[in-house]
């Protein structure tokens, strides 16, 4: 299967439009423009039916295969839209969708959209049938190191001119936020078309938008970007949507794993405790660097203070207990800060 980002498809499109087009990611505004995409372009080439369907355990698969079936008589061409299950597709669902694959001819085109797509996923039938005359488009949130690129490459869209200083606070603001930052754009088109856009253009009309997960904090934490770190946290917390017990036990588990794997990194080499602990390849460069800036001592200091403030988190709530977070944070972005626990004052009793 042919694997693309978001940002070429349409050069793809312009070239060939496949029979199969597999959408998957966590990023909502890529996928939806990538289903966008597809769909103009099947207008284009006369699919001018279309049918959407979401799979569960009470799909009419009858009536899928039908479609099917009817087209390749009456001739007309649809596209047809399965969107997969949150979680996945069940075994069910992975035989119904190899049945489905005997069923597509020209004038189907089908579009598959997932979350997630695993490698047991890659190793299914429907999926190696598919591979042969698919597209595979990941959608995944823009990491932050390449959001200032996508920012420019939808600024020359929207033919504005967007300076770096400008860029910078834009990416300050709508980190994990396409949709806002989409949004912010556009309104910027409309208001200075014709200016070269600076930050006093668009220091009254920004927001900060950004949307992080528990993860993008830890990563900051143990990477020692304390300013990132510090913006992730008052996000999160201002959000109020994401339980603090979630933050602690996520850095808990990060926490417990790197003092395993310090204890045992001077015997065993790294990529073995990677494939031994099952590290995703993704935050493999998170601990890689997280190993060589904490000495075994600090990490077991850092866990120890997290456990006190657990305790608080008990008695006190998420306002309250913010400043002992910032305290975390900062004591652990910086090496040679002086670490101190009684600075944590517990209750009493619990």
């Amino acid at each position: 299967m042919i694997k693309i980002y978001p940002e070429y498809l349409d050069l793809q499109l312009k070239n060939k439009l496949f029979a199969c087009y597999l959408l998957h990611g966590n990023e909502p505004l890529l996928i939806q423009e990538a289903q966008n995409s597809i769909f103009s372009t099947a207008r284009q080439q006369g699919f001018n039916e279309h049918s959407t369907i979401m799979l569960d355990c009470k799909t009419n698969w009858q009536s899928i295969f039908s479609i099917c079936k009817s087209l390749s008589l009456l001739g007309n061409r649809r596209t047809l839209l399965l969107i997969l299950p949150e979680n996945g597709p069940t075994s069910a669902i992975n035989t119904q969708l190899t049945t489905l694959c005997t069923f597509l001819h020209k004038d189907i085109l089908l579009v598959l959209k997932m979350s997630l797509l695993t490698k047991i996923q890659k190793k299914s039938k429907w999926y190696k049938i598919l591979r042969s005359y698919g597209v595979e488009i990941s959608c995944q949130t823009i990491q932050p190191q390449k959001l200032s690129f996508w920012i420019a490459s939808r600024a020359k869209i929207l033919n504005i001119d967007i300076d770096d200083s400008a860029t910078k606070i834009l990416c300050y603001y709508y980190e994990g936020n396409l949709l806002a930052l989409s949004q912010v754009l556009e309104h910027i088109c409309i208001l200075y078309r014709n200016h070269k856009i600076k930050p006093i253009h668009i220091e009254n009309i920004v927001n900060d938008s950004a949307h992080f997960t528990p993860h993008h904090w830890v990563d900051a934490l143990l990477l020692g970007k304390s300013k990132r770190a510090i913006h992730i946290l008052h996000q999160i917390f201002s959000e109020d949507k994401i339980s603090i017990t979630i933050l602690l036990r996520i850095l808990q588990r990060d926490l417990f794993l790197l003092i395993t794997m310090k204890r045992k990194i001077l015997c065993t080499p790294l990529y073995i405790l990677f494939n031994q602990y099952r590290v995703l390849e993704s935050r493999r460069t998170v601990f890689s660097i997280a190993l060589q800036r904490f000495q075994y001592e600090k990490l077991c200091q850092i866990f120890s203070l997290l456990t006190k403030i657990e305790l608080l988190v008990k008695q006190y709530d998420n306002q309250s207990i913010l400043h002992e977070f910032e305290t975390l944070t900062m004591t652990s972005c910086e090496i040679n800060h002086p670490f101190n626990l009684s600075t944590i004052e517990l209750p009493e009793k619990f």
